[in-house]
Parts: structure tokens; C-alpha cells; sequence
């Protein structure tokens, strides 16, 4: 048998404590988001402003911006 292809070891953690990990790392994600909520809907409405009185005014890329913006003021909430 060759020493190139060694034969993997089992994993030391336990699947209950990797889900706990992956729970863990999943709150503190959406915390981050919810700190940068203002941040990023400030960003979106100046976006949106942009199309107030423009001929691009309810574009495909000016409606996912109003939803951006619904979505973020419902998750900051």
C-alpha cells in the first residue's frame, strides 16, 4: 500500500458539538448583519434616490432596491 493515499482519521469532534459550532457562527453572522443593518439601508436609499425622477424609475434594478430596503427595515425591526 502506498503512503500517498493514507487512510483519512475519524473526526475527534462530535457531531452535537459541530452543530452547536455551526448555531454559534450562524448567530453571530446574523448579529453582524443586524449592526450593519443602518449602514447598508443608509446605502440603500441614497441608491434609490437615485431613481426618483429618472426615466429608469421602477427598472428591474431600482425594484430589488426597494425590496433591499423592505428587507432590511423588516430584519433591523
Amino acid at each position: 500500500m502506498s503512503a500517498a493515499n493514507p487512510a483519512p482519521e475519524p473526526s475527534t469532534e462530535s457531531l452535537p458539538a459541530a452543530r452547536r459550532a455551526g448555531t454559534a457562527e450562524k448567530t453571530r453572522a446574523k448579529a453582524r448583519f443586524t449592526a450593519e443593518a443602518p449602514d447598508l439601508l443608509k446605502a440603500l436609499v441614497e441608491a434609490e434616490r437615485f431613481f426618483d425622477g429618472s426615466d429608469d424609475h421602477g427598472c428591474p434594478l431600482h425594484q430589488k432596491i426597494l425590496a433591499a430596503i423592505d428587507t432590511v427595515k423588516g430584519g433591523a425591526a
